[in-house]
């Protein structure tokens, strides 16, 4: 039976489908579609099985990674959503948290709530600390406040009351009344967050109400789409936290599908360099409107919180760093004339000035065309063709305004873009004490291997592993990865022997119930993973580290303790010995390998392919001849001098001068500097 993964991107819909049998690769690329997502992903499963001869019933499984969510959060075009919340704390949304970006910055701004003032009801109840109401929750209180949220017509309902991560029996009957008058979409801050801190709870409560209703109506419709295609197909989407889950689960948890399109290439990115035995890689996907960035060492890091548009996401979440910069971003002048690369982006539509769609800002693709790095009658296989007079008309615009060659500007288009992202790695790698140098560059995306040379000078890194399918690599990381349930709850206690029964007792009912949800998405109980962790801190302070626990230890707490506090010293060069600790929330992650994955293999060949040669201009200006080669020509081990092209479906592979570049067996390209 065939997988087909579908990653959707800000201009490509990417494809790949495999055997689950044989592991044979198929990729396919179409235009996105960003009006409705689900066109390009029928469009391009429909065109991928007509390609190969297939039948819509030989798809098993189609996984998804969609911006739905992402895109909903940049736009602002999500539901309008009503808040309930105890009376006097109506205004979390807006007091939030003193972090800044910049702390000199006097006219400082934060992004708008989602939930407008008049919209937030207070109701009156409270409860204390341990959970204990101190005012109930009245049925007559009840019933007026959700007269009041009724009569507001909101169309979703966001419920997050103070403390109900310790008690949740009056955010329950307050959701319970709701849905029993109506069906407008409604969740709970102790369902969605069941942790502390009340302003990151909310958020992750308002952003769940307010992502839902759309996320789950595309979800609903993709899936009676499939459903025409072959009954019998199941859909799985891409969660923030690298993990996939049935679409049909998804609801009351849109919120976990907030970066799910940039979860998937980090996970096809890691598969790569695991293949290549490679423990430390920096995973690139350069697309056309965006480059997503995350530094790996032994293993993808799941964060328990992210941001995106500077709304707080209090969720697991893979950590990975997004910049506009890709192959579409446009180059613009300021006032001061000063030349800038993004993260304004021309997209699938009107695309690259030299598509011809009607775009006539001169773009990053654009200065690769005329820096003679792309194929003009080879894009995507040479599905697009590419107008070089077009590129050159508006590269030219910019050169005029700045005085230089329409040959200078592209040059200079290409080392914004590249510093770009070269500042982005430096954040994920130099300012968490890591070292680039270390790592190898993994670019991937339509535009990652054309600039990855550029990038891996600028860093000083040394091995370049570039996949055998970089356009479709997201779509990889959709077919490889595991199904993931993440689940956790605020315990905040000493972390002392008199408590350990309650963190074992926490524990060991989140494990069973993240056992539950797996064993509903087709998962064997005995093919279960979970690993517990548990926040810690030494009592006083505002932040917590994650200590992954022994669960067959004999001493849980020694364990931890000591695990926290060698973390502590090796995190912040000291620990304070006597110091009481807590642990603040315990966290479960279960995961199943739910499917089987064979690598690509590289076919070999008796011949490599026919050079032919293209003239390309370098770093320094000059000119000079290339030699162009086909991926698939390419034999196993063949080495390749640069400076030198390597063109194939999905994207083209630029080796600088300096630079050499091997086949392998399994269809990954080493380039290491000479």
């Amino acid at each position: 039976m065939k997988i087909v993964g579908v990653d959707v991107g800000g201009t490509f819909t990417d494809i790949m489908m495999i055997d689950t049998l044989t592991g044979m690769h198929n990729v396919h690329k179409v235009p996105s579609t960003p009006e409705s997502q689900d066109k390009a992903v029928i469009q391009g499963i429909e065109e991928i099985l007509e390609m190969h001869s297939l039948y819509p019933s030989d798809i098993s499984l189609v996984v998804h990674g969609t911006t739905v969510a992402t895109n909903s959060m940049l736009e602002r075009k999500g539901a309008r959503v009503a808040l309930l919340t105890t009376a006097g704390l109506e205004d979390v949304l807006e007091i939030g948290r003193q972090n800044r970006d910049d702390i000199y910055d006097l006219s400082a701004s934060r992004p708008e709530p989602l939930v407008q003032r008049e919209n937030r009801i207070g109701v009156n109840e409270r409860l204390d600390s341990e959970g204990i109401p101190i005012i109930d929750l009245s049925s007559s209180e009840m019933n007026s406040v959700v007269s009041q949220v009724l009569g507001k017509r909101p169309e979703s309902i966001a419920i997050s009351l103070l403390f109900s991560y310790r008690n949740s029996k009056h955010e329950k009957s307050l959701l319970e009344k709701i849905q029993q008058l109506t069906e407008v979409y409604t969740v709970a801050s102790s369902d969605v967050l069941p942790e502390f801190r009340e302003f990151e709870r909310t958020s992750t409560t308002v952003l769940e109400a307010y992502l839902g209703p759309l996320v789950i109506g595309y979800l609903e419709h993709l899936e009676s789409s499939l459903a025409k295609l072959n009954p019998s197909t199941k859909l799985t989407i891409m969660q923030s936290n690298g993990g996939t889950m049935l679409a049909s689960s998804a609801r009351g948890k849109a919120i976990g599908l907030a970066i799910s399109g940039l979860a998937g290439g980090v996970m096809g990115g890691w598969q790569i360099a695991k293949q290549s035995e490679v423990a430390k890689a920096i995973t690139l996907d350069m697309g056309g409107t965006s480059c997503d960035i995350s530094a790996i060492i032994e293993g993808v890091v799941v964060r328990p919180d992210n941001d995106v548009a500077g709304l707080p996401l209090r969720l697991p979440s893979v950590d990975v760093k997004t910049i506009g910069a890709g192959g579409g971003s446009i180059a613009w002048i300021d006032n001061a004339g000063i030349l800038h690369v993004g993260p304004q982006s021309a997209g699938a539509v009107p695309g690259p000035a030299a598509y011809q769609k009607g775009g006539t800002n001169a773009t990053v693709t654009d200065a690769n065309l005329l820096l003679g790095r792309l194929n003009p009658e080879f894009f995507l296989g040479g599905k697009i063709e590419l107008n070089v007079e077009a590129a050159r008309e508006a590269v030219g615009h910019i050169a005029s305004n700045m005085g230089m060659t329409v040959e200078e500007t592209a040059l200079g288009i290409i080392k914004i873009s590249t510093a770009n992202m070269v500042q982005a790695i430096r954040e994920v790698t130099v300012e968490r004490g890591s070292d680039p140098r270390q790592f190898v560059l993994v670019p991937f995306g339509g535009a990652g291997p054309t600039q990855c040379v550029d990038i891996a000078k600028a860093l000083d890194i040394d091995r370049i592993l570039v996949p055998a399918h970089p356009g479709i690599t997201s779509a990889l990381g959709l077919v490889c990865t595991d199904l993931r349930v993440d689940l956790m709850k605020t315990v905040l206690m000493r972390a002392g022997e008199s408590n350990l029964y309650k963190l074992r007792e926490v524990l060991e009912y989140l494990s069973e119930e993240a056992r539950n949800q797996l064993i509903e998405q087709g998962a064997q109980r005995k093919d279960i993973v979970v690993i517990w962790s548990v926040d810690m801190r030494y009592v006083g302070q505002s932040h917590e580290l994650i200590i992954q626990l022994q669960q067959g230890t004999s001493d849980l707490m020694t364990d931890s303790i000591a695990r926290f506090e060698s973390l502590h010293e090796e995190s912040y060069g000291y620990m304070m010995k006597g110091r009481l600790i807590e642990w603040v929330t315990a966290r479960v992650s279960a995961t199943t390998h739910s499917r089987k994955y064979k690598p690509y293999q590289h076919q070999m060949i008796s011949k490599a392919s026919q050079q032919r040669t293209r003239l390309v201009i370098l770093d320094n200006g000059e000119r000079v001849s290339a030699g162009v080669h086909t991926r698939s020509g390419l034999n196993i081990g063949q080495r390749i001098l640069g400076p030198a092209i390597i063109e194939q479906l999905d994207t083209t592979i630029y080796i600088g001068p300096g630079w050499t570049s091997e086949q392998q067996s399994d269809g990954a390209l080493w380039i290491r500097r000479r």
